[in-house]
């Protein structure tokens, strides 16, 4: 299986050059088309920015019930707002049946 990764272009340059497929967006609107065009049974794991986690959130939680593809949340380049904490949070939390992160 592939790894895919969504987000910005600098976001996309850095997993590029480790051999992911990228997708990468000009602005995170435009990720409603780019998902849409992604074979996601082609992929075990998908990273995506949270700028395009904020546009893609109700597509990416309707796929918590399948087992792939792993959609992962990462900071974009231009910084985090704590989306990609919180979401890993919540995903540990429903794995272990507690809150086991650090503050």
């Amino acid at each position: 299986m592939k790894i895919g990764m969504i987000g910005g272009n600098t976001s996309t340059m850095g997993f590029k050059a480790l051999g992911v497929e990228t997708f990468p967006v000009v602005r995170p609107e435009s990720s409603i088309e780019t998902w849409k065009k992604i074979k996601l049974d082609e992929y075990g794991i998908i990273f995506i920015t949270e700028p395009i986690y904020e546009v893609l959130k109700e597509v990416v939680e309707e796929l918590d019930r399948r087992s792939f593809p792993v959609i992962t949340v990462i900071p974009a380049v231009s910084g985090s707002r704590g989306i990609a904490k919180e979401e890993l949070r919540q995903r540990i939390e429903k794995a272990v049946g507690m809150d086991i992160m650090p503050g």
